[in-house]
């Protein structure tokens, strides 16, 4: 449901009530069933209607405490709410709110077993059963009950509403993954093969090793390609449970590679590793390396920390590094490297925070989500 489609609705709610308002309370003299006092305490109800969306149960249950009020007091001082020259029937209740406040909390409340508690006090209310009569049980029944279920057939309607929107987005999230699949995948593995073949046949052994180096990474990102396939497919509903994983990388070999050009990088891990499913262990991984990989980029000469605790439930990932003691490389990326990595950790239910540091250097911070088997 569309946010102008709502606002529509808490006008229209709003409009209905003050409709309900003048025509209980306005008419000819002989039909005004309230005094002055319950004509004031029917205007004060209305005002929290304005809240219905943010805080439904909090709006029906002061229409209910409202009700117990009015209820109490025409019980201890008969006619101070209602006018009794001229009550046919008037319920005890804040008439032109009630169909509203409970409408609105069955439809926008999550608990609808904890609405139903408010809602039956203003039922009853409503009937007296001390002196019921037929007319008040219909009134009861169309300001109280038919507004409960009208409440819950919205919500229900919600609910298949975001279920459909669910599975369309991990229908698109299939086709995404076939597609990165069929072309993307096809090309760097040309590009792997033609990375060997001139790794083979090069004559001098810088271009031998350019070309190994290339191969390599080329190697590296059909790895990455594929998890971030099949954790496409398995949000699509495609998961066939077959594709065999390969072995989830270490981060002292990041840290390892990072020395050996340099960067000192100082590994912290807690935990057993084995706690995290390979998903955020490969994750962890990947956000480690983007790190290193900027830190070599932008922050040249500076230390590096990397602390990664693993739980049951998650597992955090912190990268920081101190202040560069030199400039950094000119157009050395696109800058969409964490936009990237924020947008795969929150494929598995993940937040990912970067920014600078108060020291002066940088920080990357993640907290990984176990999926739920």
């Amino acid at each position: 449901m569309t946010i102008t489609r709502d606002r529509v609705f808490d006008a229209l709610s709003l409009t209905g009530a003050i409709a309900l308002l003048i025509v209980s309370v306005v008419g000819p003299p002989e039909n005004l069933a309230y005094t002055g006092v319950g004509i004031a305490v029917q205007v004060m109800a209305v005002g929290p209607l304005v809240f219905r969306r943010l805080a439904p149960l909090a709006v029906i249950w002061f229409t209910a405490a409202t009700a117990i009020g009015m209820s109490i007091t025409e019980l201890v001082a008969p006619g101070t709410i209602i006018d009794l020259a001229h009550d046919h029937g008037t319920l005890w209740i804040p008439q032109a709110v009630t169909p509203f406040a409970v409408c609105g909390a069955m439809s926008h409340y999550r608990n609808q077993t904890a609405v139903w508690i408010p809602t039956g006090v203003l039922f009853i209310l409503g009937l007296r059963p001390w002196e019921l009569t037929g007319a008040r049980i219909a009134q009861s029944l169309i300001l109280v009950i038919v507004p409960a279920v009208i409440g819950m057939s919205i919500a229900a309607r919600d609910r298949t509403y975001k279920v459909l929107m669910e599975s369309a987005r991990a229908d698109e999230r299939a086709k995404l993954a076939a597609e990165m699949h069929d072309v993307v995948t096809h090309r760097v593995s040309l590009m792997v093969l033609q990375a060997g073949g001139l790794e083979m046949t090069a004559r001098d052994e810088e271009t031998r090793r350019a070309a190994e180096e290339l191969r390599a990474n080329g190697c590296q990102a059909l790895e990455e390609l594929r998890e971030v396939v099949a954790i496409l497919r398995e949000q699509g509903g495609e998961s066939t449970g077959k594709t065999a994983q390969a072995p989830v990388p270490e981060l002292s070999t990041l840290v390892s590679e990072s020395t050996s050009v340099g960067v000192p990088v100082e590994l912290v891990e807690e935990g057993a590793a084995g706690q995290a499913s390979a998903v955020v262990r490969r994750t962890a991984h990947r956000i480690v390396q983007e790190a290193l990989t900027n830190v070599r980029k932008h922050a040249p000469g500076a230390k590096v920390r990397v602390h990664v605790t693993y739980g049951p439930s998650d597992t955090r990932v912190s990268v920081r590094n101190s202040p560069p003691i030199g400039p950094g490389l000119s157009l050395a990326g696109s800058g969409s490297g964490l936009d990237n990595l924020r947008e795969r950790v929150s494929m598995i239910g993940g937040t990912l925070d970067a920014g600078p540091s108060s020291e002066g250097g940088f920080h990357v911070s993640a907290t990984l989500t176990e999926p739920v088997s």
